[in-house]
């Protein structure tokens, strides 16, 4: 069970000296101590932020990555990236998809960037009593919507096409990562993964179709392969999921109702559940009354990342209201998204930024 009544999902607006710095890195301009410098000091700055602004649990806003899933899926062995061009909304997007590569794993012993910077957060974090420092990292379903799905490959380096294997070796590394975090003093951690949201999109799910696949069929993949991966969980840890319906540039990717994906995604043993409700192509809240009773917190994204437009306190309590008739008592409140699940940013200013995390504080009162 998740102890919150209301939280963030992870992303904040890159400010802009960290895209200056960032571009002068790339082009061999500075060194990557000097990039991590200017990372760190703008990371300080948004944490002390964040507690002036109220949040009780903080993230570093994946200051330090470009995509919000690509970064950290390269800390596996095995696993590598292609870069793409992609029309997108009129206009040409540069992109990156996953692929395996080899035997995937994860080397505890390694100094993975993803830890040194969990550890400068958690570090950073004890100085703020009362304040809790939350991990987010994209989920195991990724590799293989990246892989079979959207590149469309059928043979699988090292395993050929023994998927079985794959979807044992990639819980295994996932469980070796949570380990990792765990010893590093991580006791909230948040996976993101919008491998479910695909599954909901009719156009998709004929690219599917089309693949030779069947829909039931790649949920059962991500249904294994989450469960597998939370085997051996600490007990005092605390796992929740996030899914929305895509964010490009503040653009959503998939359209649909989660009828048939709540079933199965409350079956796997996550401690909550953040699910984007922030407009009306979300549907109603009923497919999660299957949460009513349980431990499994539901954390509604009812504050929209993506729509400049700041929603009303009036309007916010309202849904929520209709969330917890449907869900019961074990709920939350957040955002739907992050605010840059790319390291361009939403279609929204700080300001306003600011402003949704100001009414999500607010929202307190009723929460």
């Amino acid at each position: 069970m998740l102890k919150i009544k209301y939280d963030i999902v992870g992303s904040f607006l890159r400010p802009q000296e960290i895209k200056e710095a960032r571009k002068k890195y790339f082009d061999g301009k500075i060194s990557i101590e000097e990039l991590r410098e200017v990372e760190d000091q703008e990371i300080e700055k948004l944490v002390a932020k964040e507690v002036e602004h109220g949040l009780k649990i903080v993230t570093d806003g994946e200051f330090r990555r470009r995509w919000w899933h690509l970064d950290w899926l390269k800390e596996f062995d095995g696993f590598t990236t292609k870069h793409l061009e992609k029309e997108r909304n009129g206009q040409v997007n540069k992109i990156e998809l996953g692929m395996v590569c080899g035997k995937i794993s994860y080397d505890r012993s390694a100094n993975h960037p993803e830890i040194q910077a969990w550890d400068f957060l958690y570090n950073l974090v004890k100085k703020y009593p009362g304040v809790e420092a939350k991990k987010c990292i994209s989920g195991p379903n990724m590799i293989l919507v990246d892989h079979f799905l959207q590149l469309g490959l059928k043979e699988i380096p090292y395993y050929g096409t023994d998927l079985n294997a794959l979807i044992d070796d990639i819980a295994l590394a996932y469980q070796e990562a949570i380990k990792d975090f765990y010893d590093h003093g991580c006791r909230y951690l948040q996976i993101d993964d919008t491998s479910w949201t695909y599954m909901i999109d009719a156009d998709f799910c004929k690219k599917v179709s089309d693949l030779g696949y069947q829909k039931e069929e790649v949920l059962q993949w991500f249904k294994t392969v989450s469960t597998k991966a939370l085997e051996n969980k600490p007990k005092d840890m605390i796992i929740a999921n996030h899914f929305c319906k895509g964010n490009f540039k503040g653009y959503p990717l998939f359209a649909g109702l989660y009828d048939s994906i709540a079933p199965i995604i409350c079956q796997i043993p996550y401690d909550g559940f953040f699910v984007e409700y922030d407009d009306e192509r979300s549907g109603s809240f009923e497919p999660w009354s299957i949460l009513k009773g349980s431990d499994k917190t539901f954390v509604a994204g009812l504050i929209s990342t993506k729509n400049p437009v700041l929603e009303s306190h009036d309007e916010i309590k309202k849904r929520y209201l209709q969330a917890k008739e449907v869900v019961g008592d074990n709920i939350a409140l957040s955002p739907q998204c992050g605010f840059a699940s790319v390291e361009e940013g939403n279609c929204i200013d700080e300001e306003v930024q600011w402003q949704k995390i100001d009414l999500l504080v607010s929202c307190k009162d009723f929460l």
